[in-house]
């Protein structure tokens, strides 16, 4: 027989392939709960708002609609600005395990991005236009950010609500209540609070009374979002770094369909509104 004939010699085995690796988010810290502590006292409850009576965001505030726009997304942008540098102190070590074992199959992550935005909008679509037969309703949260961004560049849009954003929530709504509590309670259990709490997160008005929009059909997209990227960390290694990908993604390319396929649509944006309602969601 030839040396060179196809096939492994006798006895050669393949080497095992190298299995995906876990990001090891860590223990709980003091830390963490101080941070959490910050995010539900100073972000939720509103007193992050207590920036508006800071001489120049409090002339934005008090001036005109759009003026007052902007005032509101500065106050926003200083909280997550100041959240995010805490929850990537906090996190460093654990992001930076996350991203070097996104490199396992790093093609196949990056190319379900997209998927998984796809699928979510396919989800909402048919269980709120199919199933429900209703044409979508706009919370509180997401009407008061469609009106930030009539007042605020693309760029600073994006910075905001498409990068320091994502990392807050999901530092704290994966990270936290997922990677570290997942040391102490089933993983999935973990991940089925993390489904519940996230959505909730974004009524906080109208779970202390102050809005009627916490609906089933108004919830939704993010529970459908938070299915997505719950799924998407675990089965990553408990991933922050592609949880992250994950939601500024989504995030994103709400932003630009917001800032250029609505305008572009003009007139016929009423009529699609359901659609465009579901394509243009951020979380």
């Amino acid at each position: 027989m030839s040396p060179y004939a196809a096939g492994p010699p006798p006895g050669w085995r393949s080497p095992p392939r190298t299995p995906q690796k876990d990001a090891d988010p860590g223990s709980f810290t003091w830390w963490d709960l101080g941070a959490t502590l910050f995010y539900v006292v100073g972000f939720l409850t509103g007193l992050v708002g207590l920036v508006a009576l800071l001489p120049p965001i409090n002339e934005l505030i008090t001036g005109d609609e759009v003026q007052a726009q902007q005032g509101t997304f500065l106050i926003n942008a200083v909280g997550y600005g100041v959240l995010a540098v805490i929850a990537l102190v906090l996190s460093g070590a654990a992001l930076w395990r996350s991203i070097k074992a996104f490199s396992y199959l790093w093609w196949l992550k990056l190319l379900l991005v997209p998927v998984a935005w796809f699928a979510s909008i396919f989800f909402n679509l048919v269980i709120i236009v199919l199933l429900l037969g209703s044409e979508g309703e706009t919370s509180e949260n997401q009407a008061a950010i469609e009106a930030m961004l009539q007042a605020v560049p693309l760029l600073a849009a994006v910075a905001v609500i498409g990068i320091l954003g994502p990392f807050v929530e999901e530092y704290f709504f994966r990270h936290l209540l997922i990677g570290k509590l997942s040391k102490y309670i089933n993983v999935w259990v973990c991940g089925a609070i993390s489904v519940v709490a996230f959505p909730l997160i974004h009524f906080i008005p109208a779970l202390i009374g102050l809005t009627d929009d916490l609906t089933f059909v108004s919830i939704v997209p993010y529970l459908t979002m938070g299915i997505i990227i719950t799924v998407g960390y675990i089965v990553t290694g408990r991933n922050l770094f592609y949880a992250w990908l994950l939601h500024a993604f989504n995030n994103i390319m709400s932003l630009l369909l917001s800032y250029f396929l609505v305008p572009w649509l003009g007139d016929h944006a009423g009529d699609l509104q359901g659609a465009l309602w579901l394509t243009s969601f951020i979380g």
